[in-house]
Formats: C-alpha cells, sequence, structure tokens
C-alpha cells in the first residue's frame, strides 16, 4: 500500500479519461493526458525499483537536478507565453465588460467584495491606455497577475534558501498545483488577493517562532489580514487564524489589551474604506451587488450531500492533488516524522488557515458552478501547498520517490495552461462587439448617468447597459424567429427602467421586484439566443 500510493496520480488521470463524461478539471485533449500518465507510470515505476537497489543514481540524485530558481525561471517563460484566454473559467465576459463599463463610466471599478483588485486593475488600464496600449482590461488583468506569479514564486523560493541543496526541486510543489494558473495572466480578481495571504503566511511562519514577538506577531497578522480583505472579503475567513494566534500566542496578563489593539488596527484599516465608498464616493456603492449584504450561504438541505462533497474534492483535485496526496502520505506512514512537524508553531498556524478556507469552500454557494467558479472556492489551496512546502525543506531526507508526482502535476499544469490559453473564436467576437457597444453607450449615456443621484448612478447604469447591449448585440445576430420580439422587449424593459428612477417607483421594492421578474425573462431568452446563434456582422 505504501508503494501503491504513489501510482494514485497517474493511474487517477488514466481511468478519467475512458469515463463517458469526461471531468471539468480535465480541459485538455485525452490522448495528452493518457499519453503523460502512461510515461510517468514507468518513471515511477523504475524509480521505486532503482531505489530498492539502492542505485548510485537514486543516493546521489540530488546531486544532479537544477537548482530551484532554474526550474522557476523556466516555469515562468511557460507563464509569460501561456497566459489563461479561455472564458470559460472564472467571471470571464461578464468581469471584463463589468470592469471596462464602469472603467470609462465612473474612472474605475469598485465594489465592496474586493476594493484594492477592482481599482488597482482600473487604474492600471488607465495607465497601460495612456502609453498606448488597448483599454482592453485583460491587459492589466494580464500584467497583474504576471506580477503576482513573481511574487508567489520568490516567496516559495525565499522559504526555502536557507539549505538549497537540501531543498532541491522543493519549487515543484508550488508548480504542481492548479492553483498556480491564477498567475497565468487569468483575468479575475483572486490573484492579488492569493499574493497576499502568501505574504501573511510566510510572516507568521518566521514570527510564530520565537514567543517574545507575540506582540508584533499578532499586530502584523492583524495588519496583513486586514489588508487581504480589502482585497478580497473572503480573507475575512482568516479571522479564525488571528483568534487562534490571540489565544496561543498573548500572555494572559495581555489578553484584553491584545484583544482591543488588534480590534483597533484591523477596523481602523477597514472602516475608512467601506465608510468612504457607502457614504461619500459619488458613485456610492451598489449595494445590490455585493457579497457583503447579500452573502450567498450553501442551501441547508444541500450542504451534506455526495454533489456538495464532489464539488470540493473536485476543486480540491485541481488546486492542489499532488500537495494533497503528499501530505497524506506523511500522516499515514510517517506518523512520528508528522507529528512533531505538525506540533511545531508553525505548522499549527498553516494548519489552521487551511480549516478556515475549508469552512469558506463548504458553505459559500458557487452561483456560477464549475469549472467558472474554481478559483472563487479554491482558496484552501495555497496553505495545504505552503504547509506541503515547509514539511519537503524541513525534512531530514528529501524522498525521490515523490519527483515524478510532483514533475507529473507540473506537466498536467503546463498542459491545462496550453489548453486555457486557446480562444473561443465566437466569444472572442462577441467580445469584441462588447467592447464597441460599450463605447458607444458611454458616449450616449455618460452625461445622464453623471445626472443621477449618486446612489443610483451604478445600479442604473448596470441595467440600462444591460437593456442597451442586448438591443444592439441582438441586431447583428444572423436573423432567428424570436430576434424582433427579444429587440421590441429589450427597447420596453429601458424605457421602463429608465421611468422607474425618474419617477421613483422603484422605490417600492415590490415594484422592482416584478420589473426585474419580468427582465430576468427577457434576459434569458437573450442568452440562449446568444449560444445557438452568431453575430453576423461583428464589425460596426
Amino acid at each position: 500500500m505504501k508503494t501503491a500510493f504513489f501510482y494514485i496520480p497517474y493511474l487517477f488521470v488514466f481511468l478519467s479519461q475512458f469515463l463517458q463524461t469526461k471531468p471539468w478539471f480535465f480541459p485538455g485533449d485525452r490522448n495528452v493526458y493518457i499519453t503523460t500518465s502512461i510515461l510517468f507510470l514507468f518513471l515511477q515505476f523504475i524509480i521505486l525499483y532503482l531505489k530498492s537497489n539502492n542505485n548510485r543514481f537514486v543516493i546521489n540524485w540530488k546531486s544532479y537536478t537544477p537548482p530551484n530558481w532554474i526550474i522557476a525561471i523556466l516555469f515562468f517563460v511557460g507563464l509569460i507565453i501561456f497566459p489563461v484566454r479561455n472564458m470559460d473559467w472564472g467571471d470571464g465576459l461578464l468581469l471584463l465588460e463589468t470592469n471596462l463599463l464602469e472603467t470609462k463610466l465612473f474612472g474605475f471599478q469598485f465594489t465592496l467584495d474586493e476594493i484594492i483588485e477592482t481599482v488597482l486593475h482600473s487604474q492600471v488600464s488607465n495607465v497601460l491606455s495612456k502609453l498606448g496600449f488597448s483599454d482592453d482590461p485583460r491587459i492589466s488583468y494580464t500584467f497583474l497577475s504576471q506580477v503576482a506569479g513573481i511574487g508567489v514564486i520568490f516567496g516559495f523560493l525565499w522559504t526555502a534558501k536557507e539549505n538549497l541543496k537540501s531543498n532541491s526541486l522543493s519549487i515543484l510543489i508550488l508548480l504542481s498545483s492548479g492553483g498556480i494558473l491564477l498567475t497565468f495572466g487569468y483575468a479575475e480578481n483572486y490573484t492579488l488577493v492569493t499574493a497576499s495571504h502568501l505574504l501573511l503566511y510566510i510572516f507568521i511562519s518566521e514570527y510564530v517562532k520565537n514567543p517574545k514577538d507575540n506582540k508584533l506577531l499578532l499586530y502584523g497578522a492583524t495588519t496583513l489580514v486586514a489588508i487581504s480583505m480589502l482585497f478580497h472579503l473572503v480573507s475575512g475567513y482568516l479571522v479564525l487564524l488571528l483568534a487562534y494566534l490571540w489565544y496561543e500566542h498573548s500572555p494572559k496578563e495581555k489578553k484584553i489589551k491584545h484583544l482591543l489593539l488588534c480590534g483597533l488596527i484591523g477596523f481602523s484599516i477597514l472602516i475608512p474604506w467601506f465608510v468612504y465608498f457607502l457614504f461619500f464616493h459619488d458613485p456610492a456603492i451598489d449595494r445590490n451587488s455585493t457579497h457583503l449584504i447579500h452573502p450567498p450561504f450553501y442551501p441547508k438541505n444541500r450542504l451534506v450531500s455526495l454533489n456538495h462533497i464532489k464539488e470540493i474534492l473536485s476543486v480540491l483535485y485541481w488546486n492542489a492533488s499532488v500537495a494533497t496526496l503528499f501530505l497524506l502520505h506523511q500522516i499515514i506512514f510517517y506518523q512520528s516524522e508528522w507529528k512533531n512537524f505538525i506540533k511545531r508553531p508553525e505548522s499549527k498556524v498553516i494548519a489552521v488557515s487551511i480549516f478556515a478556507f475549508f469552512l469558506h469552500g463548504f458553505f459559500h454557494n458557487p452561483q456560477l458552478g464549475f469549472p467558472a467558479d474554481w478559483d472563487l472556492m479554491g482558496f484552501y489551496w495555497l496553505p495545504i501547498v505552503f504547509l506541503a512546502h515547509q514539511f519537503w525543506i524541513q525534512s531530514k531526507e528529501n524522498k525521490i520517490e515523490w519527483v515524478p508526482p510532483f514533475l507529473f502535476g507540473t506537466m498536467i499544469v503546463m498542459i491545462s495552461a496550453i489548453t486555457l490559453n486557446k480562444t473561443n473564436p465566437d466569444k472572442e467576437i462577441l467580445w469584441d462587439v462588447t467592447k464597441t457597444t460599450i463605447q458607444s453607450y458611454v458616449s450616449e449615456n455618460k452625461k445622464y448617468i453623471d445626472s443621477l443621484p449618486k446612489e443610483d448612478k451604478k445600479f442604473f447604469a448596470k441595467g440600462d447597459f444591460l437593456f442597451y447591449k442586448g438591443v444592439t448585440i441582438t441586431k447583428k445576430l444572423c436573423d432567428f424567429p424570436t430576434k424582433n420580439e427579444i429587440i421590441r422587449k429589450m427597447e420596453s424593459h429601458r424605457k421602463d427602467w429608465k421611468q422607474g428612477f425618474e419617477t421613483g417607483s422603484f422605490l417600492s421594492k415590490e415594484k422592482l421586484g416584478q420589473f426585474l421578474t419580468e427582465a430576468t425573462k427577457t434576459n434569458i431568452e437573450y442568452i440562449k439566443s446568444l449560444e445557438v446563434n452568431k453575430i453576423c456582422h461583428p464589425k460596426i
């Protein structure tokens, strides 16, 4: 069983290719997965055979391996060459559309859920546009994503710096994890917050070792968690980590003092941003679209179900399968070494972080489904990978039999990157038309939107553009039976939407609800028409 464990990654990938419906976490070509799995099955067998015979190569394998930084540079080249362009992963077209629309109308995009992420992407887009680049927000997302990639890779290299040779190939633990695809030019608001989390894990791992530094540990961790929450509210689950640090590392006589000061530090970082965007910024935040006010929790009747467990395991597999398998192997077969490792204070704090984000993965309801929500639901990947990396670099003996699984995982990541780098021509045409539609909408309606009360601007613009876009793009679709009817409904909705704000009738939640119900039905018709009909005249 101990030896059979090493064949699990290859056999799982190999056998999954023969399922009637291939799982979402295998986006690549079936034959590529089969071939790669077979090759690594043989490599694993050879390594285990040579080790059982005390082969000289196996004994001195570290002498033949390239340094971590060489592997990291080669991987980063791949990261640059193959940015994720598949719009079915993440929020895709919706995110790009919202970012460009709000940036053009209001100067930058902002939402309470991810304040710094959205503002930074918009502002970088503005700077790049002034330098002559396209105003396509994918450019700023790609740039910041890859910059974060440099930070994440360097962070892992830095943690393994003390004894580079004994930590040979430790960087593969990171590179074999699907979560690293966040840094492949990925257009989503989860990359920068991931880099922020890594900084937190490195910080607490360093300072938790010395009990004399409890003040710096508590105040520093609180600051980093609060900043991470400004990047993305999902970081709020790390409050559990702060509670643990306070309970374990605050002296009894100073507990109340530390609790009050940490609370003061955290709230002094968060409150000004939220108060400003809620009450003072023009336009004010759209309270109808923030998860802070409307948290999407998983339905109670489906919390404990096979489908939910399958979702969690699928995200875990995609994000950190080999690192998770590595940790399970240590827990099952090397209990003594594992117990000594997990007793260390720096290991405990990372374990608490894993638990905190597993709570998020369990209770949060993914609204788009998979693969679109793999990034939002998988924040536990980084502390899992960080913990596996810490075990590897602190272990007295790095075992060569784990090199093939981590190499295999890295190959799978690159196969995914190459696959997700490919674009869908129909969606690219739709995005080009959407960009042009945004430009025309802004030029025609910005003056009117600027005249609205600051509380109405974002909400009105969101709905008004939805109907404007529906009319504009439907007109460009090839003819189909209900084309004119969808256009008529969209035009009618747009007129009623504007009238509702001007007369104040939408102050009534009942009337607003009735309108949104009808508008949603039309929007579903519009979306279905996009799925079955192509744009005949992509150029305006």
